[in-house]
């Protein structure tokens, strides 16, 4: 084991070793979000999520059409452990090259749409809850998020090929059983290089089973409160699932002065995992925010990422 490979990051997490796969846990996923912009100041939101039981997500957001394009798709998915190289069909693979190094390659294409991202990570690792172990309905989960990537590549998308720039988030977590209910889950981007991350776990009566907030600040520093408060301000309903979902929220934290108003960018950013297949659908809210309001008194803006999911109950 390399100098390297031993880093902790939190007091629950080593660094290379858990960015590779952990297959002693039944659920596993790596979750990449982007905001981008082309040449002409065109912008994009894309998600890549690869996960261990064998499904892949790929969605990108062209926000001049106003449009969400989204593949979900089967098969087996390759991994490493002790390090980062996932491999999905023939073309798509996730990888990081040198173990020096924060820096990460990713393409991964499906139906009409596809991107090849370059990706550095500003900062070091954010464990979730400040160690890297979470209380969820299913269990204890290991968590960490790279809140900074500095992105650069180009999006296949209406038969285009976009060279784009822009920032991303990244998301790595394993667990044995996702459990029932649901989470509502939050990250942000704000103007300064501070990042902030937060989510209630859901019982299925949506009871707030746990919830974390964690700040990581321009010099990397953390801090970490279960003392926080989200309201929901608008929502929308999906006219396909007919569920309702939040696109306007408050968030509240008095340790900093906090106060946030956040917003979907995109009111339409349903997807639906198994529509196509027999049983029960799954789906849920993942898309783009924007975010202003303050914090210590000062005036901030920036932006996000949402996930809100509810899980089918045991009569589906």
């Amino acid at each position: 084991m390399t100098e390297e490979e031993s880093l902790p990051v939190g007091q629950h997490l080593h660094f290379q070793r858990d960015e590779g796969a952990h297959p002693d846990f039944g659920i596993e996923w790596w979750y990449g979000h982007f905001i981008l912009a082309d040449r002409d100041g065109r912008e994009y939101a894309a998600m890549a999520a690869y996960f261990n039981v064998g499904l892949k997500i790929l969605a990108i957001t062209d926000f001049g059409e106003n449009r969400l394009h989204h593949v979900v798709s089967g098969s087996a998915l390759h991994h490493a452990e002790g390090y980062l190289d996932l491999h999905w069909g023939g073309r798509d693979h996730w990888v990081r090259p040198d173990p020096e190094y924060l820096f990460y390659h990713l393409e991964s294409y499906g139906g009409d749409i596809g991107l090849g991202l370059y990706l550095g990570s500003q900062k070091p690792p954010l464990p979730g809850c400040g160690s890297g172990l979470v209380r969820w309905s299913g269990g204890d989960s290991y968590y960490y998020s790279l809140s900074r990537l500095e992105a650069e590549g180009e999006i296949e998308i209406d038969g285009r090929t976009v060279d784009v720039t822009g920032t991303g988030w990244m998301d790595h977590q394993w667990m044995q059983s996702l459990g029932r209910g649901g989470w509502d889950w939050f990250a942000i981007q704000l103007d300064g290089e501070t990042e902030i991350v937060f989510w209630h776990i859901l019982g299925p009566d949506e009871s707030i089973v746990s919830g974390d907030m964690t700040v990581m600040f321009p010099d990397g520093s953390m801090r970490h409160t279960q003392d926080f408060a989200v309201e929901r301000l608008a929502s929308w309903a999906s006219p396909h699932s007919g569920r309702e979902y939040g696109v306007r929220w408050r968030v509240r934290e008095q340790g900093h002065d906090l106060e946030l108003e956040i917003r979907a960018r995109r009111s339409e950013q349903e997807l639906r995992l198994f529509e196509s297949l027999p049983g029960p659908d799954l789906p849920f809210w993942e898309g783009s925010t924007t975010v202003s309001g303050r914090m210590h008194g000062r005036p901030v803006s920036g932006i996000g990422y949402t996930e809100l999911v509810r899980l089918p109950g045991e009569d589906g």
